[in-house]
């Protein structure tokens, strides 16, 4: 009997312990009208995501945040003026940055009750200086690819944008899903995520009807991301979760 429970115990922590990958989806800026309304399809893919929101933050804005955090999905910050974080650290220093920047956000998400690791750099501009304040505040930080990614180089070959493991304090490279982006060359890279068993990131803003600007992806484009995804079954969630 006792040889019976050991392998049982060993069988469940073999199983809850095996992951095939992970995709995170983040948006950025405050769209929240459309992305609530993508609460419904979320949940269809048991997928949760991230949102980097921006400016200073009313009860309006709160009260959507609320609404996705209840959701199951991650809030993170993404600066109160959305500034070139390096080039206004160097003009006027880190505790300036932090204060103007960082805290204003903070403190309102705080006393609201809506938790906050993760940061997502305005225009993707930050330095290893950057890097190093910001996580004295954030346990996750994303930036885009291009530091990891010749431009030529197809998604699934920039290694840098996979993180097989997650550090307690972790610099993501997310790449753009958004505009008219190559569908199969994402959905090869979320291969490459599942089977390498790492953290895959990409980036959109709005979440539209139709066809979209360079800096959006289309309901049917995100359905698509995700119905693959799950197709894959590889985990779909926020920063948070990490």
């Amino acid at each position: 009997m006792k040889r019976f429970l050991m392998l049982l115990a060993s069988m469940f922590c073999s199983s809850s312990s095996a992951s095939e990958g992970t995709l995170c989806l983040t948006f950025d800026d405050r769209y929240f009208e459309n992305w609530e309304k993508m609460i419904p399809l979320f949940k269809k893919y048991d997928a949760r995501v991230t949102f980097f929101v921006f400016q200073q933050l009313d009860d309006k804005s709160i009260a959507s945040m609320k609404a996705l955090q209840s959701a199951g999905h991650t809030i993170g910050l993404h600066g109160q003026n959305h500034l070139r974080a390096s080039d206004y650290l160097q003009q006027h220093g880190p505790m300036t940055y932090l204060k103007n920047e960082i805290m204003p956000q903070l403190e309102i998400c705080r006393k609201n009750g809506i938790k906050i690791r993760a940061f997502a750099y305005p225009f993707s501009q930050r330095s290893s200086e950057t890097d190093k304040e910001l996580f004295t505040v954030f346990d996750f930080l994303r930036t885009n690819c291009t530091d990891v990614k010749k431009k030529e180089m197809k998604l699934a070959e920039a290694d840098g944008c996979f993180v097989k493991k997650v550090g307690r304090k972790q610099l993501f490279y997310g790449f753009p899903a958004s505009g008219n982006f190559n569908m199969e060359e994402v959905k090869t890279a979320i291969k490459r995520a599942a089977e390498d068993n790492a953290v895959l990131v990409f980036y959109a803003h709005d979440i539209t009807e139709n066809q979209v600007p360079s800096h959006h992806i289309s309901i049917s484009q995100l359905e698509e991301l995700l119905k693959y995804a799950k197709s894959l079954k590889i985990s779909i969630c926020g920063l948070n979760e990490l």
